[in-house]
């Protein structure tokens, strides 16, 4: 099987009979190591940059596209200190490989990770080249520029472009420091491009799991067990199935023993030669499954667990002064419950994977987030030799975190080797809603009496969910992570001299996963919608309130120490919170019936503020507008910013309004769109986005714009006249 690639990636056949410079970095380290292959200098081991002898640059994205832009940023950042001409780069999709260092597409980290040796990559491309054309002209490096893909000359208006360069430079020693570019003097980094795929996804010629097609491949639909932990027992086919030449037969998977993981569950696959017939034999079909622990899970019991689990003392993690007695003996106090249930990715691409295994090796063409890990999770279940195991991330038509679990391409690879040829597993949205690594459901409860001042003198917070930890470590750890606790609990930026800080964790009958912004979902509800209520309870302006809340303050520091350069500073959410405060005329007079709310939240070492306003008229409470200020650093994309905080908003009204997942007797309720109700074009309102230019380190873009939509509504709702809804869903 071919890599995948971008639509015009042909192009890289001349480095088969051409001399090509070639540049990388590993990891995140600046070194480079020069090798040899077929007489042409290339740089290993991770290599994420070729300039060919036609002058076309090759970029190499290590991490998977799913629609965030990812391929278009890396070749953004590279080109920049390349000094490249746009239109003579093409984009390549790399390999699951450890020389890649970290390729998990998850956690808003791709920039964040790889901006320095990205640049240095491409700084040291640009110096061998600088240099190559020195030795040509008998002038010294410094005399001579690399600008719109060639190297000058000024004194003497001379240029060669690259492409004539790339022989000599070749054999140069690659710079281990390279000199990087000036900030003012950036093209690429900051300014908005047109992604790379944008045409092929706009035409429909893009490549996702479920357009791959190889020769002899059968399709596999699959039939999952109606509860986490059962498995096939009995499986009656009906004659008409037998009857159709295009059906070829059922295979069992049974649920593995022992922590969860990424590990199939219980399930029948029907094989086909088309996925129509998979699907048709697949509904009528009848299986007894065996009997599972988890057959007595019920949301709304455990959801009542959650509660009594805020109701006592949990862990503690942050204690300062004597906040239980002060609340014991407070006069009055506010006391309030937030709840969140199980939510869904429900990604508009189902999983889907194709796998062919011959003989000791595998090769696996799918929609992953992670394809190093997916390749060493197939090693491990499956016993292949790494070097046997190829693993090519397809376009991903939406993820959000579900497409890092391979669960998915461990069944593929399993049937493909039973079967001798290539098979390709396909999920239906059935599959997707029943077997997700669903978003933990919250309880949370603050506790806080205030001072003449209105501010709070004692404060007490409490928080019980099932860890994610409790699914893919081991079982017996059910305490929530101090990394889960560390996403808007244990560095929240809402301080007092007496404060308890306080987390619970369960066990849940289903698979707990990460979703778009994970644990910063519910704790960014509970913390924004209390600090509104506290707000109310002094007679001051939310947005004035979380301002006193922040005078004096510096930093926040949570369970867990701060990255260096990404400190979480007060004076940035306190930015972002003003420049939201403008961009919405939040002190201005609506018209009747018209309300706004806000909320602020740091996540993925970003800051973001949400301000959305609510038409009361509406039963439902329907968005209006909706204003958004990002504050991530140093951004490569402008419009990829724009979009994802849009995103962001669309996806947070999803969880906020309605979205909602039930279990009764082990097994979900909601099978589909029609019960798992996400936001819909009407839904969706206007978005204004404010990025702020900074000179700080990149941060996280994917997932922080987020956490703000589901509080900033429900004290929308509020303020419009409303109950003060402290559940989501809110309508």
């Amino acid at each position: 099987m071919n890599s995948l690639h971008l639509r015009n990636l042909s192009r890289r056949n001349f480095l088969v009979s051409s001399s090509a410079l070639v540049v990388g970095s590993y990891a995140y380290t600046t070194g480079f190591n020069p090798v040899f292959a077929n007489g042409t200098q290339s740089l290993s081991p991770s290599v994420y940059l070729e300039v060919g002898a036609d002058g076309t640059v090759t970029v190499t994205c290590h991490r998977s596209e799913m629609g965030q832009g990812i391929k278009t940023a890396v070749a953004q950042v590279v080109c920049e200190e390349l000094e490249a001409d746009w239109d003579q780069v093409v984009v390549a999709q790399a390999e699951g490989d450890a020389k890649y260092g970290d390729q998990n597409t998850d956690g808003s980290r791709s920039i964040k990770n790889f901006f320095v040796p990205l640049r240095n990559a491409g700084a040291a491309a640009r110096e061998m080249l600088v240099q190559a054309a020195a030795d040509s002209w008998g002038v010294a490096p410094d005399e001579c520029e690399a600008r719109e893909h060639a190297v000058h000359h000024e004194t003497s208006a001379r240029s060669i472009p690259f492409g004539e360069l790339v022989n000599a430079a070749s054999k140069l020693d690659v710079p281990t420091n390279p000199t990087l570019k000036a900030r003012e003097n950036w093209n690429h980094i900051g300014k908005a491009r047109i992604h790379v795929d944008a045409y092929d996804v706009a035409t429909g010629t893009a490549t996702y799991g479920a357009d791959v097609t190889l020769p002899n491949m059968a399709i596999a639909v699959m039939v999952h067990a109606p509860v986490l932990g059962s498995s096939p027992l009995e499986v009656k086919v009906p004659d008409s199935a037998n009857e159709n030449a295009r059906f070829i037969g059922i295979e069992k998977i049974n649920a593995a023993p022992g922590p969860i993981g990424f590990n199939p569950v219980g399930s029948v696959a029907v094989i086909a030669e088309d996925t129509y017939t998979g699907i048709r034999v697949a509904k009528d079909l009848e299986i007894t499954w065996s009997e599972s622990p988890n057959r007595t899970f019920d949301s709304d019991t455990f959801q009542q667990s959650l509660r009594d689990g805020v109701k006592s003392t949990g862990k503690v993690w942050h204690e300062v002064g004597d906040a239980d007695a002060l609340l014991s003996n407070a006069e009055e106090k506010i006391d309030a419950v937030y709840e969140t249930p199980f939510l869904s990715h429900a990604p508009m691409e189902p999983p889907s994977a194709i796998a062919n295994v011959v003989d000791d090796s595998v090769e696996v063409l799918a929609p992953v987030q992670d394809p190093q890990t997916t390749r060493n999770t197939i090693v491990g279940v499956q016993g292949f030799a790494i070097e046997n195991v190829k693993v090519t991330p397809t376009l991903l038509g939406g993820a959000f975190g579900r497409k890092s679990k391979p669960d998915f391409v461990l069944e593929a690879v399993e049937l493909s080797k039973r079967l001798k040829r290539p098979i390709r597993v396909q999920w239906q949205r059935e599959n997707d809603l029943q077997y997700d690594y669903f978003h933990a459901p919250s309880v949370q409860r603050y506790e806080a009496t205030l001072g003449e001042d209105g501010m709070p003198i004692a404060w007490r917070q409490r928080t019980a969910f099932p860890s994610i930890m409790s699914t893919v470590a081991a079982p017996n750890m059910v305490e929530p992570a101090n990394w889960e606790l560390d996403m808007g609990f244990t560095n929240t930026p809402y301080r007092c001299e007496n404060q308890s800080i306080e987390a619970t964790g369960l066990k849940a009958g289903v698979r707990i996963g990460w979703l778009r912004s994970v644990c910063n979902i519910f704790h960014a509800f509970g913390a924004n919608v209390f600090i509104d209520e506290l707000a109310e309870k002094a007679g001051m302006d939310p947005i004035d309130y979380r301002l006193a809340m922040w005078k004096g303050m510096d930093t926040v520091q949570g369970a867990l120490p701060s990255e260096p350069g990404h400190e979480f500073k007060i004076e940035r959410l306190r930015n972002v919170l003003n420049r939201v405060r403008a961009n919405s005329n939040w002190d201005e007079k609506l018209a009747a019936g018209r309300a706004l709310g806000v909320a602020v939240h740091h996540s993925f070492l970003s800051y973001v503020a949400t301000v959305l306003e609510v038409d009361a008229s509406d039963p439902d409470y329907r968005v209006t507008d909706a204003h958004v200020v990002l504050d991530c650093g140093t951004y490569v994309n402008a419009d990829t910013c724009v979009a994802q905080m849009e995103g962001a908003v669309v996806f947070g009204l999803s969880a906020a309004q309605r979205a909602k997942l039930t279990f009764k007797d082990g097994a979900i309720q909601e099978n589909n769109f029609d019960g798992y109700l996400i936001a819909r074009m009407p839904d969706a309102p206007s978005i204004s986005v404010e990025l702020v230019n900074s000179e700080q380190l990149p941060a996280g873009v994917g997932e922080p714009g987020v956490p703000p939509v589901a509080p900033a509504l429900s004290n929308a709702i509020y303020r419009a006249g409303g109950d003060r809804r402290r559940s989501l869903p809110l309508i």
